[in-house]
């Protein structure tokens, strides 16, 4: 007979053991590095602008209003970035609220399971979540969606116990109502409100009128927290509460574009939700007979609303995606200890094969990075950004090193029983996760930081006289990065404006050149190939 391993990793792993594994899972690769292009630099421009300005009602990137989320995340960021200001830079300090509402997320998402289905399923929750693929990346960038999701979570849990204990169960489901809608406007109140009204509607259980009393007052609750900063943007601000709702019932109002074109977004479900989705859809077959009990009601009809919303709303990105893991991975923790043998030993199979590959990929890129092979990849690589600085160091392929070793041996140290598979992909996740942060983040710094330029621009400003700076075609990103660098502020360029400088933005191709009393005075590109940027300064003749 084959002996057990000396060492061994429980499954799941609990206690002391799983907040070690959560903790590194959230922290590792959130601080240290400048805010990158892209969301990360974006959703800082507020928590900046009311660090700076004390503007907190309204949120504005550069002095110009923000209308893509309510504030409750850039609050969290900001007053984190008051805190912790002694030891961290503000992005740094800011960045931290995504690993606080990503935590809370797992945390009340396995809160939600363990009242649903009892204590046994409490870690393998948070297990799944931490696992599935779309999660791992936004919880580690500035993200106000994050703090929907835990919204969205406290919710879930709150209704889940709202038939035992309706009045405390009534308070969490109105604050996470609350904190969805002041995360994330009309589709934080979509996501939540609606499982109030079905609840009685197809659960029987849900009927009696301490629980109906009890969804009338998380109801109350809810709304009331989003009326109130609501109601002060419109006493503050009334104008641009005005332009608020013009842009959240404009943005949100269902269309058929995404559904005429289905391929793009399978295909992002498809990995996005990896590996919760299938496991969900065999959890919904199995226990198709009992789909009216709270302990399907409540994650299927919030998996529901969120697919429409992905589905109906919005661009299709992997950041609009966030909202579908939390009830998958509900519903994946309800079925994954059903699971025959064969299947729970086949993902537990496929989560090995995968991480493996994804570390050879890794691994793959690096080489092609710092000694040109693969050939064709490290030709891309180098167009992609042609000056970056080659330079090994001999600690990080050490950590790197490892990492990999624990990629490929620690999934075989643990104990079989049901919930290995899910034990090994948070495991694998997080890993993979740390492993992409020691290799690859000089890159991402190169390739994704706008601090350089910025200076750049702040010094040819400030060499000669400058009323104002004009810009063509910069992004919120672009303003956002402008301004958090190096304090540039710029107005829209018309035909009537009498700025003496003008900035133009371009990327790719779609570049523009202002000519007819205008020379340019600097010229500073980011990255190459179709994700090129390029900037131009150009003062009045």
């Amino acid at each position: 007979m084959n002996s057990p391993p000396r060492f061994s990793l429980p499954a799941p792993l609990e206690g002391r053991a799983l907040a070690l594994l959560l903790a590194i899972y959230l922290l590792v690769g959130v601080v240290g590095h400048p805010p990158w292009r892209g969301d990360d630099l974006t959703y800082l421009g507020p928590i900046h602008w009311m660090m700076t300005h004390g503007e907190w009602l309204l949120p504005q990137i550069a002095g110009q209003p923000f209308y893509d989320y309510p504030p409750l995340y850039y609050w969290t960021g900001a007053l984190l970035g008051k805190a912790l200001g002694w030891a961290l830079p503000l992005h740094d300090a800011a960045r931290l609220a995504s690993p606080l509402f990503a935590g809370l997320t797992l945390y009340w998402t396995g809160l939600t399971a363990r009242r649903l289905s009892g204590p046994h399923v409490f870690a393998p929750t948070i297990l799944l979540g931490m696992g599935s693929l779309g999660l791992v990346v936004h919880a580690h960038e500035t993200q106000p969606m994050l703090a929907l999701l835990a919204g969205c979570a406290l919710c879930y849990a709150g209704l889940a116990r709202i038939n035992q204990h309706p009045w405390p169960g009534a308070l969490e489901a109105g604050l996470g109502i609350g904190m969805a809608g002041l995360s994330a406007g009309l589709p934080g109140l979509g996501l939540t409100l609606p499982i109030l009204f079905l609840a009685p509607l197809i659960c029987p259980i849900c009927r009696h009128p301490r629980t109906l009393a009890a969804l009338l007052a998380a109801l109350g609750l809810g709304l009331s927290l989003v009326f109130c900063w609501v109601a002060a943007l419109g006493v503050f601000y009334p104008e641009q509460q005005l332009i608020w709702w013009h842009r959240e019932l404009q943005d949100n109002l269902p269309h058929l574009t995404h559904l005429l074109h289905p391929s793009k977004l399978l295909a992002l479900l498809g990995w996005f939700a990896w590996p919760v989705w299938p496991i969900a859809g065999w959890t919904v077959w199995q226990q198709r007979r009992k789909l009216n009990t709270p302990g399907l009601l409540i994650p299927l009809s919030a998996s529901v609303l969120a697919l429409l919303l992905v589905a109906t709303t919005g661009s299709v990105r992997p950041a609009s995606t966030l909202p579908i893991l939390p009830p998958l991975v509900l519903l994946a923790a309800y079925g994954v200890g059903s699971l025959r043998r064969g299947a729970a030993n086949a993902f537990d199979w496929f989560g090995l094969v995968t991480f493996t590959v994804f570390t050879l990929v890794i691994w793959a890129g690096w080489s092609a990075l710092y000694f040109g092979w693969p050939p064709g990849l490290g030709r891309q690589l180098l167009k992609l950004a042609p000056h970056f600085s080659r330079q090994l160091q001999p600690g990080t392929v050490a950590l790197g090193a490892g990492l990999s070793l624990a990629i490929l041996i620690l999934p075989s140290l643990t104990r079989r029983s049901p919930a290995r598979a899910s034990t090994n992909w948070a495991l694998g996740a997080t890993l993979l996760w740390c492993l992409a942060v020691c290799l690859w983040q000089p890159w991402f710094a190169h390739t994704k930081n706008y601090q350089p330029i910025a200076q750049a621009l702040a010094d040819k400003i400030t060499q000669g006289p400058s009323d104002c700076v004009a810009e063509i075609g910069l992004g919120d990103t672009q303003k956002a990065g402008l301004a958090y660098f190096s304090g540039i502020m710029t107005k829209e360029f018309t035909k009537d404006s009498r700025c003496s400088l003008v900035l133009v933005y371009g990327s790719g191709s779609n570049t523009q050149i202002v000519a007819g009393g205008w020379d340019m005075i600097l010229e500073r590109r980011l990255g190459g190939g179709r994700r090129s940027e390029t900037f131009r300064l150009y003062r009045r003749d």
